[in-house]
């Protein structure tokens, strides 16, 4: 079963910071787009280095 939120939640995106709105739209992420968003994550988490702020960070 296909299930956007808790991919994104394992790709490291904070959904659970999200709006009750914002989380409806990203569960409502077909497959391709939800893989599209976990890829875009993992490749902005490779460029931060090892040493990051502690900010928070959608993408």
């Amino acid at each position: 079963m296909h299930d956007p939120l808790e991919a994104l939640r394992i790709a490291g995106c904070p959904v659970d910071l999200l709006s009750s709105a914002q989380r409806a739209v990203l569960a409502s992420l077909s497959p391709q787009e939800t893989a599209v968003l976990v890829t875009v994550q993992e490749r902005l988490r490779e460029a931060e280095g090892e040493v990051v702020a502690h900010n928070l960070k959608m993408l």
